[in-house]
């Protein structure tokens, strides 16, 4: 079972940063702006070091983002290599960034049907059942908002899962 906890990021001072938890985000809006992302930003490295970045649409279902691709794709072959990944989104007003790791799964019925609302609800595009995904989950995820410098300063929160 995985834990959430909630927090201020290990930022520096200089920053602006509020040390309180006033202003944090509650973690049911910032699953609802990664649920409505229209672009997932994978960002990968390769096994001599480089880093790869590439849009991709997703699905962001029970705490988990769920990406479709070929396993011949630049993204994937490094993920087969080191299934570490970063992922960012702009969604809703919000800067997320998720950390974590990837599995490739075959999922059943019950977790495909969600994949594919939330494929459904953003893309003329649906997933086809049977098919492979990989599953991004998080590890830490950083969310705040940047309308404002204060809007960031306040808002700025981090979301550790950690296994109990």
């Amino acid at each position: 079972m995985r834990q959430l906890t909630r927090g201020r990021p290990l930022i520096s001072e200089a920053y602006g940063i509020s040390k309180d938890d006033e202003g944090l985000l509650d973690w049911s809006v910032v699953d609802e702006a990664l649920r409505k992302a229209s672009s997932y930003w994978l960002a990968t490295s390769s096994t001599d070091g480089r880093p790869h970045v590439t849009p991709i649409w997703g699905a962001w279902t029970s705490g988990h983002l769920y990406v479709e691709g070929g396993s011949d794709t630049r993204w994937a072959k490094n993920l087969a290599a080191n299934p570490r990944i970063a992922v960012g989104v702009d969604s809703d007003g919000f800067h997320i960034s998720v950390n974590g790791s990837v599995d490739v799964i075959h999922p059943g019925i019950d977790v495909f049907s969600d994949i594919a609302l939330g494929y459904g609800s953003k893309y003329d595009y649906q997933p086809q059942p049977g098919g492979a995904f990989y599953r991004v989950t998080p590890g830490t995820i950083l969310a705040h908002v940047m309308a404002t410098v204060a809007d960031f300063a306040g808002s700025f929160t981090r979301f550790r899962f950690e296994e109990r």
